[in-house]
């Protein structure tokens, strides 16, 4: 009796069919605009909270102010997207509630025998250079003593003991369509977010009243 070896079905040729190729496609767009889109949920997030810090460093430099006596501020360096506080160096009362313009230090350097106030990093930890994160940057700075909107170089919020500050707008960025604005309200001190960037009409002062 003789046996027939069983007939082996045809082997498949290595490769993808086009329908395999077709879903493999598909697969790939949609993890790429989820991807995409996890990545803007990201960066929106990280502008909103990083504007938050902001905030949070208002409140507590108001409150600092009020309880030590001395002037203070917050500096932003717009080239760098890093801010920090600062204290008045003198504990002159005649200086407390001077503004810019009016005999304070407006961040240019002091000429010889000027009494105006200076500043110094302030010892206070929660106050230390902090630096934004990458891809979020300052896009301007506009406040009470100022002209113009400031886009460059560095920007001051300044608190007085009185339990006042400055009212003043701070637009953190991420993209161009991804801006908060951080509105400060002179006499509570607080700090508002606001989503996009809030028009600065009312808050610097006019040429001819500096």
């Amino acid at each position: 009796m003789t046996f027939r070896r069983p007939r082996q079905p045809p082997t498949r040729k290595a490769g993808f069919t086009l329908i395999e190729v077709m879903v493999v496609m598909v697969v790939m767009v949609v993890v790429t605009v989820a991807v995409a889109a996890g990545v803007g949920n990201i960066r929106g997030a990280s502008v909103q909270a990083e504007a938050g810090k902001v905030a949070i460093a208002v409140r507590y430099l108001y409150n600092l102010t009020s309880l030590s006596g001395r002037n203070h501020r917050l500096v932003f360096d717009l080239d760098t997207g890093a801010y920090w506080g600062e204290e008045q160096t003198s504990a002159d009362p005649c200086e407390s509630f001077l503004l810019p313009g009016e005999g304070a230090d407006d961040g240019a350097p002091a000429a010889e025998g000027d009494k105006r106030a200076s500043f110094q990093a302030s010892p206070s930890k929660l106050l230390s250079k902090y630096t934004l994160d990458k891809g979020v940057r300052f896009s301007g700075v506009m406040t009470s003593h100022q002209t113009t909107l400031s886009t460059t170089g560095q920007a001051y919020i300044y608190f007085f003991p009185n339990g006042t500050t400055e009212n003043a707008l701070v637009y953190v960025e991420g993209d161009p369509d991804d801006v908060m604005s951080v509105e400060v309200k002179a006499l509570l001190g607080t700090a508002r977010l606001i989503k996009g960037k809030e028009p600065t009409d009312g808050f610097g002062r006019s040429e001819e009243e500096r």
